[in-house]
């Protein structure tokens, strides 16, 4: 079950890692309602996120969180104490505004910007509806007593077939302003040699017949042995 989440987790980061530019190390920015879920649960965020994100996590809230929760007063004080040991991640706002408006603010700024990337972690579903509205952004939520990730939502997934008709729209202009590109020629594959296949044969000596030997193919002459005949010396005997 565990290896299971993890997998899943895998595949919902791969879309906006390759799509949206959400790389490690992960920069997490929670608000008083995560802080005060991970107390419930007894999770330690230090440790749950990056095992369960498999990569280096930063965590982060805003002053907007810290001052909403302080103004909540002692039933969330566990959730301040949480809150207040993560670093603070810049946002704009002056006087703070509630959480929901700050981190909704900062969720369509890292869209449009190139640099930070957040992954938003939050138990509120209206600050989550406006987030997966959004579409790119990643949100993290705690059930079951452990970390997950939300499910890629539908404006992401529209996000996504938008780029991908954009890539399209771009093919074919590039068609019209520097004509039908030639369609290129496919390279049959080609076959076994066959000469490859033979098998070595050895050159045959042809032997030429001469009047004093024989030849060879290269045209060395090969000198047969002359015996013993009558015309030598001692080679026949005298009659009786």
């Amino acid at each position: 079950m565990k290896q299971t989440r993890l997998r899943r987790a895998a595949r919902i980061l791969s879309v906006y890692r390759y799509n949206f530019g959400v790389t490690p190390p992960y920069q997490v920015i929670i608000d008083g309602t995560y802080a005060q879920a991970a107390l419930t649960e007894k999770l330690n965020l230090a440790e749950q996120l990056p095992k369960y994100l498999g990569a280096p996590v930063e965590i982060y809230t805003t002053k907007c969180c810290l001052d909403e929760l302080t103004k909540l007063g002692h039933p969330l004080y566990g959730a301040l104490c949480i809150a207040k040991l993560q670093q603070i991640a810049d946002c704009p706002h002056n006087p703070p505004r509630g959480a929901g408006d700050c981190l909704s603010h900062l969720a369509r700024r890292t869209k449009k910007e190139k640099g930070r990337k957040y992954l938003f972690a939050t138990q509120d579903a209206t600050l989550q509806e406006k987030l997966r509205a959004i579409g790119g952004i990643p949100i993290l939520y705690i059930a079951y007593k452990t970390v997950l990730l939300d499910p890629v939502s539908e404006a992401t997934k529209t996000a996504l077939e938008s780029d991908k008709g954009e890539l399209e729209t771009i093919k074919e202009l590039k068609k019209e302003l520097l004509g039908e590109e030639p369609a290129k020629k496919k390279r049959k594959k080609k076959g076994v040699n066959p000469l490859s296949c033979k098998k070595k044969t050895m050159k045959k000596e042809r032997v030429v017949k001469g009047s004093e030997g024989t030849k060879t193919a290269n045209g060395k002459r090969r000198r047969r042995k002359k015996g013993n005949t009558g015309e030598g010396g001692g080679g026949a005997t005298a009659e009786n």
